[in-house]
């Protein structure tokens, strides 16, 4: 509890604090003489000295008991390009993009791969490039859509793994990493266009990236595509293949997505989704399916015979059919009978002239 002081002794406080020597000067040989010699003068300044420093508790425990802000410091030189808003949507865009990655990459390998964002983040360019290591396996890509460049950055560990999978290893990665020669550059080259498409299938709500590889380099001070101040996002992902882990960064300047930044939200994203399949997927499926070899065989008909009859059949043997000359053959796609035609000659081969093709048989479901 602080005691009250009284009118005196503010005003002696006040005129204390005003002059500054209340505790600096020794008291005066009159006003000694002036106290009697009774040594009230000497204790004039403790009293004062006790009465500022209760003041001074006073105030002090009043200040205490307020909560204490938190200060955050802020670098004028490091603003952010991207709002919390963008950066989930981005997050979201390129969650998709890492789970096609390990769909790629299990489907290359056949082996287990997965992919998992760790960060999404916006930093200095320079920042981002004193973060990778040296020697180190970094493609660069120029979308025809966007201005600027974009680059794709992934750990040698992870890449010898990959390529001791292609060249028929069992993915061990090498014990001292080192930069890669040609032809290891060109296997890798065309693992990173599958991953790139995955890239362009993940954008495709936002924009069509169409990315291209520019240039494929080793070290990361020869990957400048933007001042070193530049904002960059930089998008971390974790990549396992086995027991083999190593990060793949992918880095995209502000600069270039800055025309379309305002579809980084997710009302666009959520909007822009596709119920239909990408005409990407669709031309890739029609592409793979047309080049599967099936065999076409036209049936002259069906007999039944015994074994003993094939056994003693000879040169000049004629066996006799279900199948009438006037009626048209079946031919047979696989196991499937698909079309009816007539047999002839074209040139000097033989050949068959479709008639009629069949419908697919109708599959009724059973209801349980």
């Amino acid at each position: 509890m602080v005691d009250t002081l009284s009118q005196s002794e503010i005003d002696a406080l006040l005129s204390a604090l005003s002059t500054g020597e209340e505790e600096e000067s020794p008291p005066s040989p009159t006003a000694a003489k002036a106290s009697g010699g009774s040594g009230l003068a000497e204790e004039a300044p403790k009293k004062s000295r006790a009465e500022s420093s209760a003041v001074s508790s006073f105030f002090d425990s009043d200040d205490s008991d307020k909560p204490k802000k938190k200060i955050t410091t802020y670098d004028f030189k490091r603003q952010t390009k991207f709002s919390k808003e963008q950066l989930n949507t981005i997050q979201l865009i390129h969650e998709t993009f890492a789970r096609l990655v390990g769909t790629d990459l299990s489907t290359r390998l056949r082996a287990f791969a997965q992919a998992t964002i760790i960060a999404v983040e916006q930093r200095t360019f320079e920042e981002l490039i004193h973060s990778i290591y040296n020697p180190t396996f970094i493609t660069i890509l120029r979308s025809d859509n966007l201005d600027g460049k974009a680059l794709i950055d992934i750990n040698l560990n992870i890449v010898f793994t990959i390529l001791d999978r292609l060249l028929g290893g069992n993915g061990t990665p090498l014990s001292i990493l080192r930069q890669l020669t040609e032809v290891e550059k060109q296997i890798m080259g065309k693992v990173m266009v599958g991953i790139i498409d995955r890239l362009r299938e993940a954008w495709i709500n936002i924009i069509d990236l169409t990315p291209t590889i520019e240039l494929i380099e080793s070290n990361p001070q020869f990957a400048q595509i933007v001042p070193p101040s530049e904002i960059v996002l930089s998008i971390t992902i974790e990549i396992k293949i086995h027991d083999v882990t190593g990060i793949m960064t992918l880095c995209i300047p502000y600069n270039t997505v800055e025309p379309i930044v305002n579809k980084f939200n997710a009302a666009s994203w959520f909007a822009a989704v596709r119920k239909e399949p990408m005409q990407t997927n669709v031309d890739a499926i029609s592409r793979q399916v047309k080049e599967v070899h099936l065999p076409v065989v036209a049936e002259l008909g069906t007999a039944t015979v015994s074994l003993q009859d094939i056994l003693g059949l000879s040169p000049g043997d004629i066996l006799v059919t279900d199948q009438l000359v006037k009626n048209d053959l079946n031919i047979r796609i696989g196991n499937l009978v698909k079309f009816h035609g007539r047999p002839g000659i074209l040139g000097k081969k033989m050949a068959i002239s479709i008639t009629d093709q069949l419908e697919p048989p109708v599959v009724e479901e059973e209801l349980e």
